[in-house]
């Protein structure tokens, strides 16, 4: 069994958030309890963005550009709420601009034979300035008598003391992870994650899933923001900057191989959970935010050493 465990590409993840959890628990006591509401709730919207980075590093590819598509998507949905388009529209708008975003990377990308790479680090670039330019770099706020409404506490409100994106969150999950392993779509991706050109052989439609995975990519990234926005009734220059970096640890902490073909959806979102119990962890005990990065930058390099040995090991049983 515990062989089983070793040799699965999640269990690095499991095993981090054991023994982080653990180590809080004991050094930081009643605090760390009271602030696994937070720590959930921003776990949920990392998770919703990464279930769709998930989702193109196993097809192969890169997405850059989804921090930035989270803040544009966003700053837009705030945009059309003030100028009194009805909640639900303003959603369905912004998402469809979301949609939009992914099918124009998806397409700069397998027709025209750009590294997505590159197509989404422009896309970073460009997104982020365009927040910065319609917002002269000032905060957007949802307007008092929007924020009260219906619809905008059913997206960023709370449930039985839990924030609404955490249910949101473990549906998207559930169903994503249904998804690949019971439908055709989880083979295709794999297959053409593994090797393009041999899916192409087989009769795999290539092209329209590496354009539907960044769709998909680049609509829960706008969502995730949407949700954000909801919540805390503002977006500003500085939301969601360096997601991108965070989201592809996440994946690869979670078990997704860089090189593509091979990931789990439920796995990348225990790399976030991973990720985040650092960074909570750490806030709490007051070490210095920045120390973050670092702590973040050998945990990243030392789990996958970990992962390697692991299976070198294996391979030698």
């Amino acid at each position: 069994m515990s062989r089983i465990f070793l040799i699965r590409n999640e269990a690095i993840a499991i095993a981090s958030i054991c023994i982080l959890s653990g180590f809080f628990a004991l050094t930081i006591g009643a605090s760390w309890f009271n602030n696994i509401p937070s720590l959930l709730r921003d776990v949920s919207w990392l998770g919703i963005v990464v279930i769709g980075q998930a989702l193109v590093i196993m097809s192969g590819e890169f997405d850059l550009s989804v921090g930035s598509v989270y803040a544009f998507v966003s700053m837009v949905f705030v945009l059309l709420l003030n100028e009194a388009i009805p909640p639900g529209l303003s959603l369905l708008l912004s998402l469809g601009l979301a949609a939009a975003i992914g099918y124009l990377t998806g397409l700069l990308t397998w027709r025209l034979k750009l590294p997505s790479l590159l197509v989404t680090l422009g896309f970073l670039f460009f997104y982020r300035g365009m927040v910065e330019w319609v917002t002269d770099g000032f905060p957007v706020t949802i307007d008092d008598e929007i924020r009260s409404s219906v619809f905008i506490t059913l997206l960023g409100g709370k449930t039985l003391g839990l924030h609404n994106s955490i249910m949101i969150c473990a549906l998207l999950v559930a169903v994503f992870t249904v998804m690949l392993s019971k439908f055709r779509f989880g083979n295709h991706l794999y297959a053409v994650g593994g090797d393009t050109d041999v899916a192409l052989a087989t009769g795999v439609p290539a092209g329209a899933i590496k354009t539907w995975v960044f769709v998909i990519c680049s609509g829960l990234a706008g969502f995730a923001g949407i949700i954000t926005a909801a919540s805390l009734s503002s977006v500003s220059t500085t939301t969601a900057t360096a997601m991108e970096l965070e989201s592809i640890a996440a994946v690869v902490i979670g078990g997704c191989l860089l090189l593509g073909g091979s990931g789990t959806v439920w796995g990348a979102l225990l790399g976030v959970v991973t990720l985040l119990l650092l960074k909570h962890g750490l806030i709490i005990l007051g070490v210095n935010i920045f120390a973050y990065q670092v702590c973040l930058g050998v945990v990243l390099v030392g789990l996958v050493a970990l992962k390697g040995v692991v299976s070198e090991l294996e391979l030698y049983r």
